[in-house]
């Protein structure tokens, strides 16, 4: 009796597969080489980049450096399409990652390693920020967006 192997076992991915192309295209935005693999570093990053990390990390990736005036431009229109953040640290240097969708829109920021969490939704945080609002009303400012960035150290940085 003649016997075959055994197929390997098959296994689940982790998840969908993250496509820069779609995502790029999606937004409107040219797909280039140097669009798509800042944004997958942004994606696969665990904490935010400035230029300078973001080309040294480009530069790792492709084994070639990026145009620098490219990079900014490319990480101008991530950001302007809604892809990613830009964020002045307290450092006052800007950091990019990908966009953190929060249904609140408010966030944390650890101010060591400028990781970004969504922070959890509180029912009392809307009245808050509505009475805020009020307040600057009253005082000629008119606000069009309201969104809430805590500081301060993450259970990471903190040990």
């Amino acid at each position: 009796m003649k016997t075959t192997p055994n197929p390997p076992p098959k296994t689940s991915s982790p998840g969908p597969a993250f496509d820069s192309e779609a995502l790029l295209r999606g937004s409107g935005l040219r797909v280039t080489r140097a669009a798509q693999t800042v944004l997958e570093l942004l994606e696969h990053g665990s904490q935010p980049l400035t230029h300078e990390e973001v080309a040294a990390a480009y530069t790792a990736a492709t084994g070639e450096p990026p145009d620098r005036v490219t990079l900014y431009r490319v990480l101008d229109r991530l950001v302007e399409a809604g892809l990613c953040d830009r964020r002045v640290g307290a450092d006052r240097v800007n950091r990019f990652a990908r966009h953190v969708d929060t249904a609140s829109g408010n966030t944390f920021e650890c101010d060591q390693c400028h990781k970004v969490l969504a922070l959890p939704s509180d029912p009392e945080l809307p009245k808050v920020m509505g009475r805020l609002g009020k307040a600057l009303r009253k005082q000629g400012i008119d606000t069009r967006h309201t969104a809430l960035t805590l500081h301060g150290m993450c259970g990471d940085c903190a040990r």
